[in-house]
């Protein structure tokens, strides 16, 4: 099972010119982020436990996504779900959406038949193999860690 697909909307592309709203380091930006909502990531209860999607190690996987994406000449959310849907041991992919849309847009991507190429696969995977489990790096370690990573999790 596919368990948030969208890794909270930062797979949609999104938050990728204008940062979420807890790591936006303009105030007036915040703001408006958090009275306007793109998803998850602009509110602060979800936005602060979904923080492993926005890693620095993660958004640099995502930027990289992206660029497949594109070259592809399909959408980020559409990557990801056909990625999904292609993967053999994948029988459930769960998502979650804000409007009618967004559900009516990853059907359409869930019913295409035509699989996304070998070579597109492949460079889905080599990203993966960079960067294997970016919900938990980061690059600000220090002595001042004390054995606790940046979401909060032990480091032995």
């Amino acid at each position: 099972m596919s368990y948030n697909a969208l890794a909270g909307g930062m797979l949609t592309g999104k938050y990728m010119d204008f940062p979420a709203a807890l790591d936006n380091l303009d105030r007036a930006k915040i703001t408006e982020a958090m009275e306007n909502p793109r998803g998850r990531m602009d509110e602060f209860g979800w936005g602060r436990t979904l923080y492993r999607y926005r890693s620095e190690a993660a958004q640099e996987a995502i930027a990289d996504y992206a660029k497949v994406a594109k070259d592809a000449g399909i959408s980020l959310t559409e990557l990801s779900l056909r990625w999904c849907r292609q993967r053999s041991l994948i029988t459930t992919t769960l998502v979650g959406h804000s409007n009618m849309d967004q559900l009516k847009q990853s059907v359409d991507y869930f019913t295409r038949t035509e699989p996304l190429s070998d070579k597109i696969m492949w460079e889905i995977d080599r990203i993966h193999m960079r960067n294997r489990l970016p919900i938990f790096s980061s690059n600000h370690v220090g002595k001042e860690w004390y054995g606790e990573g940046e979401i909060g999790e032990t480091i032995p």
